[in-house]
């Protein structure tokens, strides 16, 4: 009689070959788990000993990894690393002897021009701290200019009076010379005392005649600066 009971089930599980995965997976997990732990103690340990590594690329653009700093590591920069390979911190190239001057001369440059600066500040501030409006500012050059004048006019007075002795003493050395005597010691050196003086007094006259004319000159050019700062301080 033909069997009429439930039917058989076979499960998959129940096959050798399922049997000998489950045991590879069983074996393998705690492999895998091993390796995870060994790496992760080495990163540990790495880091507790300070270990320092350091990545910089070759002359033909290759990243190199080392523990130590090659001379062409420093001549192209390079940065530190940790046990992970992330960067910790960057370092810039050696600057060469002509860079560091280059630098040096812009520093320079730049101090210059700052110094520049605070001095025209400085200047400004005593401007308009020394006039409180445009007329007295006028005034002042005005005034600046009269006395250059009257130093001009009370120099040259002296001069005309000293070249009228000059011619005199002169003349008077000329009749010992006619007489063919000598000249006294006395008029020699009163001479030569008036034409030095008379010389000191045309380099005199000859440098305060410039002043004047530079006051002239930037006269215009102080006053329109005086009213762009003044036009300033009312912003």
């Amino acid at each position: 009689m033909p069997w009429r009971g439930e039917p058989l089930h076979v499960s998959c599980n129940d096959s050798p070959s399922n049997h000998k995965s489950s045991e590879n997976l069983t074996m393998h997990a705690p492999t895998r788990s091993l390796i995870v732990l060994a790496t992760l103690a080495f990163s540990l340990t790495a880091n507790a000993q300070g270990i320092t590594r350091y990545k910089w690329k070759d002359a033909q653009g290759a990243v190199q990894f080392t523990d130590t700093l090659p001379p062409e590591a420093l001549q192209s920069g390079y940065d530190v690393v940790d046990s992970q390979g992330m960067v910790v911190k960057h370092v810039d190239r050696a600057r060469t002897a002509e860079e560091h001057k280059a630098d040096a001369d812009a520093a320079a440059v730049a101090a210059a021009a700052k110094q520049r600066a605070d001095d025209q500040a400085r200047t400004d501030q005593q401007l308009l701290l020394a006039y409180s409006t445009e007329s007295e500012l006028v005034t002042a050059q005005q005034g600046h200019l009269a006395a250059i004048d009257q130093s001009i006019k009370t120099v040259r007075a002296s001069q005309i009076d000293q070249e009228k002795s000059l011619s005199e003493q002169t003349a008077h050395a000329a009749t010992f010379e006619r007489d063919g005597k000598p000249v006294p010691v006395a008029v020699k050196q009163q001479i030569e005392t008036l034409r030095k003086s008379i010389a000191d007094q045309t380099a005199f006259i000859a440098r305060k005649q410039a002043e004047r004319a530079n006051i002239v000159k930037n006269a215009e050019d102080e006053l329109a600066h005086y009213r762009s700062l003044r036009a300033k301080q009312g912003q």
